[in-house]
C-alpha cells in the first residue's frame, strides 16, 4: 500500500516547543502554514511532541518508543527539536523515497556511505573502529561534517537528527524496544540503520536544505540529561552496538 500520511515526531525538554524550529519545519512543507492548526491540516501533516520533563526523562529512544506507540501514520519523521528546514516542499521529497521503493525502511537528511573500519571484528575492539565515513548532507555547514549533497542516494548509516521510518518496519522490529536495550541517546541511529540492513531493507538519504544546531540539550548540566550523556554511556552504547550487530557490520554502499 502506498504511504500517504506523515507525522513529525519531536522529543524535547523545551516546554513549550521552540517555535522557531517548529514553524520553519511546517512553513516549508507543501501545506499552507496558515492552516496548520486546523483539524484538516493536522490530519494531513500530524505533529506529535513528547516532553521529557523532570524528573521522568525517558531519553531520546524512550520518548521515540512512546511516540511510536501513539502515532499511527504510515511514515514517522523523528526530528530533533533544533532542526530548521529551509527547503520548500521538503516533505514531498521525503515521502517520494518511500513511495518510489517499498523496500526503503529509513530515510534521513544526512548519512554516510560506509560505517565501520575494514578490520572490525578482526582485531581487538576499539571504539574508533565504529567510525563512519563519506558523510553527506545539505545542512548549512555541510562541508564541516563531510560533503555537501543535494541529491538522493542509498547510505550505510544515517545521522539521528532526522530519521523518517516506515511504520510497518517499526512494527516488524517492535518499535524502539530492541534499541533501548543498549542505548537511549547515543548510537540509536546506528542501531536503527543496522536493523534495517538485518531485515534486508534500504537506508537512504535525501539532501534536504536544512540546518541542525546540535548539542543544545546534550551539553546541559541537568542531571536528567547527564544520565544519558556522559563518557560511560557513550562507551557502553558503542560496545553494545559492537556486540549486537556483527552480522551487518562493517557496512558500505556505492555512491
Amino acid at each position: 500500500m502506498t504511504p500517504n500520511t506523515l507525522s513529525i515526531c519531536f522529543a524535547t525538554m523545551n516546554r513549550p516547543l521552540n517555535a522557531e524550529f517548529t514553524l520553519d519545519v511546517l512553513h516549508t512543507s507543501h501545506l499552507d502554514i496558515s492552516t496548520w492548526h486546523d483539524q484538516a491540516f493536522n490530519r494531513a501533516l500530524d505533529v506529535q511532541v513528547w516532553f521529557n520533563d523532570h524528573p521522568s526523562n525517558l531519553g531520546v529512544v524512550g520518548a521515540y518508543q512512546k511516540l511510536y506507540e501513539k502515532v499511527q501514520s504510515d511514515i514517522l519523521l523523528f526530528l530533533h527539536d533544533d532542526v530548521i528546514c529551509r527547503e520548500q516542499d521538503w516533505d514531498l521529497r521525503l515521502m517520494a523515497e518511500f513511495i518510489d521503493d517499498p523496500s526503503t525502511a529509513v530515510v534521513g537528511f544526512g548519512g554516510a556511505l560506509w560505517h565501520g573500519l575494514p578490520d572490525l571484528y578482526k582485531v581487538p575492539y576499539q571504539l574508533q573502529q565504529l567510525q563512519r565515513g563519506s558523510y553527506r548532507s545539505n545542512v548549512d555547514d555541510a562541508e564541516v561534517h563531510g560533503e555537501r549533497f543535494t541529491g538522493r542516494c542509498e547510505v550505510a548509516v544515517l545521522d539521528g537528527f532526522a530519521l523518517a521510518v516506515r511504520r510497518s518496519f517499526l512494527d516488524r522490529i517492535g518499535g524502539f524496544a530492541k534499541i533501548s536495550e543498549g542505548c537511549n541517546f547515543i548510537a540509536y541511529d546506528y542501531a536503527l540503520c543496522a536493523l534495517a540492513r538485518r531485515y534486508k531493507q534500504k537506508v537512504r538519504m535525501v539532501g534536504i536544505r536544512c540546518h541542525h544546531r546540535g548539542g543544545v540539550t546534550s551539553v546541559s548540566n541537568d542531571p536528567s540529561v547527564k544520565q544519558y550523556v556522559n563518557q560511560q554511556a557513550y562507551d557502553e552504547s558503542h560496545r553494545w552496538y559492537y556486540e549486537n550487530f556483527r552480522d551487518v557490520m562493517p557496512a558500505r554502499v556505492g555512491g
